[in-house]
């Protein structure tokens, strides 16, 4: 086994809030789809370390606020902070500042998605797993006299798991 060069040595969350929301149907079709992703706030930083080399702090804000006429099981929001390590030798600044814009926040998200996932799982309506999703950026690419297609998926459009809460599931022959 090899260490990754990128090591996300500690996190914590530094705040968080979940409400289940009254006016949610469980007996209707959560709304949890590319609009109400899209209006999901996910905000991350990546800050240098100024007294140790290749150390970063992220910090990472997920937040969904309420959205008229959606049904909704809860609204939430989580800040983390996590402190990552880039162990690999003789990268370039640049490169190494782009796997922590890249990476940190991933490795912080897939953190958030578990313990949100733990907070609302202990609420009323069950469980709320948020999509993965990525902070990949394309580079700045010259400009060709070629137009390619730039069209691709902003999000996954697929719907979280419904809550099995109070929910039978039609029997399988």
């Amino acid at each position: 086994m090899d260490l990754a060069p990128l090591q996300l040595s500690d996190y914590f969350v530094i705040a968080i809030n979940v409400e289940a929301q009254s006016d949610y149907a469980p007996s209707a079709p959560d709304e949890f789809d590319v609009e109400t992703l899209e209006k999901l706030l996910v905000d991350a930083k990546c800050i240098p370390d100024e007294k140790t080399e290749n150390r970063f702090t992220v910090t990472l804000t997920i937040k969904q606020d309420r959205i008229e006429g959606k049904n909704l099981p809860y609204v939430f929001e989580l800040r983390m902070v996590g402190f990552l390590d880039f162990l690999a030798k003789d990268w370039e600044q640049g490169e190494i500042q782009r796997q922590i814009e890249i990476n940190g926040p991933s490795m912080l998200f897939g953190a958030a998605r578990e313990i949100l996932r733990a907070a609302t799982g202990r609420g009323p309506f069950g469980p709320v797993l948020l999509p993965s999703t990525t902070f990949f950026k394309e580079r700045s690419k010259p400009k060709s006299s070629k137009k390619k297609s730039t069209l691709a998926p902003k999000h996954s459009t697929s719907k979280h798991p419904k809550n099995k809460r109070n929910k039978k599931e039609p029997a399988q022959d």
